[in-house]
């Protein structure tokens, strides 16, 4: 007889007992993604870049199939990915370089640093 099972009385079948099943309060059901509700922005950035799982962008492609709001959604981020991917390289302009040259440093002795800890753990 397997654990929390009771046999019943009124045949050879088994049941479980009536206390053996306990809901889980730490139970949170998977959110199913639902053919009405849109794509969240991170699935459409995850399927224009290729990134969703063969099941998730199964979903997502018949889910574009119906949706012409999600169309629009993936169409204007595959614009913004090629966009950023055809620009020049970026470079900072020279008065940022100078002005971060500016920031004082101080340097630290490490052989004295690693002194002063060891003289506070003992």
């Amino acid at each position: 007889m397997g654990l929390g099972h009771v046999r019943r009385s009124s045949g050879r079948l088994w049941a479980p007992a009536s206390g053996s099943i306990v809901p889980n309060p730490e139970h949170r059901p998977r959110q199913e993604f639902a053919a009405t509700e849109h794509l969240s922005i991170e699935a459409v950035v995850a399927y224009v870049d290729s990134e969703l799982s063969p099941t998730a962008a199964h979903r997502a492609d018949a889910h574009l199939a119906a949706c012409p709001h999600c169309v629009d959604e993936v169409a204007s981020q595959a614009r913004a990915r090629s966009l950023l991917r055809a620009g020049d390289d970026m470079s900072a302009p020279p008065s940022l370089l100078g002005q971060l040259s500016q920031i004082p440093t101080r340097e630290i002795d490490m052989r004295r640093a690693a002194g002063r800890s060891n003289r506070r753990g003992r």
